[in-house]
């Protein structure tokens, strides 16, 4: 629709899987289209195009949806348009991720050399910096002229809640918005990827998950995604029945560290949380192996608080972190 609107009924195209589709919107145009020779412009071609299935990467598939949302909602329509920045946030999300791992094997007196020279050398770091930085000084620019149409993104979060000088630096901005960019990368595709493993080994769900984002659309865009108890039950028992990491709230222990207990846990060693095993305990979940998806609806459908959302964070579900402190 937002293509269609902006066409002003001039062509425009959506990437397809192979090239792209374009859309002819004016009357005349459509004509041409249907007057055009059959070896210039196929419909039989087009149709075969279309058939059969064709066998696609699964985590591939759900880490570029990912990627996408992620620019939208992070970085905003602007950027998010531009091929040569969807590039780049692809090349720096592997070339972060290499360091990461790299670094993980080395010595800790290593990283500080390691994990900045794998993104120098991979180049993407400095891309994404040029165009956020070009991209920040416009948006604060057209907050100080008082523009209106400010994009609600990420960026625009980080520029409003910078409140001292050091904050407000642009250098500053683009580094928190990186940083944030970063962190939302791995859950996402992976909970996205078992969710449709989810679906295609139950399909009966399909419906009703379907139906309750219709009756939502049909709502004023005020009340949009408040109120969706399935969809909300079904991502929170996927990321239960199989979490990214079998570890959460992971804390290094910088000085002797004491339990209530007594238990001591010496300086140098790590203190986490087995998430999968406490989301797979029967103590804590009825019929823990099982996947059902509607498990967090049906706990709260004859209560009065609020079904649990996707992004709470509560006790034996660690996927967030911890209630009190995530971080």
């Amino acid at each position: 629709m937002e293509g269609y609107k902006q066409s002003k009924s001039n062509l425009f195209a959506v990437p397809a899987r192979e090239g792209y589709l374009v859309f002819v919107t004016s009357e005349n145009q459509i004509r041409e289209v249907e007057n055009s020779p059959i070896d210039q412009l196929s419909f039989h071609q087009a149709m075969e195009d279309h058939a059969g299935w064709k066998s696609i990467n699964s985590l591939h598939f759900a880490e570029e949806i990912s990627l996408r949302v992620n620019c939208k909602v992070i970085f905003g329509d602007r950027l998010t348009q531009n091929k040569d920045f969807l590039q780049a946030t692809r090349d720096y999300h592997r070339q972060a991720l290499a360091a990461m791992l790299t670094s993980h094997y080395l010595p800790h007196w290593t990283h500080k050399y390691v994990a900045p020279g794998i993104l120098a050398l991979g180049g993407a770091m400095k891309k994404l910096e040029r165009f956020l930085t070009l991209e920040v000084k416009q948006r604060v620019q057209d907050m100080q002229a008082g523009k209106e149409g400010i994009p609600k993104d990420a960026i625009t979060w980080v520029i409003e809640a910078s409140t001292t000088k050091d904050q407000k630096a642009i250098r500053r901005v683009v580094q928190q918005v990186i940083s944030i960019f970063f962190a939302s990368a791995h859950q996402l595709p992976v909970l996205l990827m078992f969710s449709v493993y989810r679906l295609c080994e139950h399909p009966e769900y399909t419906k009703p998950l379907i139906d309750e984002v219709e009756a939502m659309m049909k709502l004023p865009a005020t009340d949009h995604y408040k109120s969706l108890p399935l969809m909300e039950s079904f991502l929170r028992e996927a990321a239960r029945h199989d979490p990214l990491d079998s570890l959460s709230v992971q804390r290094k222990v910088l000085k002797d560290f004491s339990f209530a207990d007594g238990s001591r846990v010496p300086a140098g060693n790590v203190i986490c949380v087995p998430q999968q095993a406490i989301m797979r305990d029967p103590k804590h979940y009825d019929r823990p192996d099982d996947f059902l998806p509607f498990r967090f609806a049906d706990e709260h459908r004859d209560q009065d608080d609020a079904v649990q959302k996707f992004t709470d964070v509560k006790p034996h579900f660690y996927l967030w972190g911890a209630p009190a402190k995530p971080w």
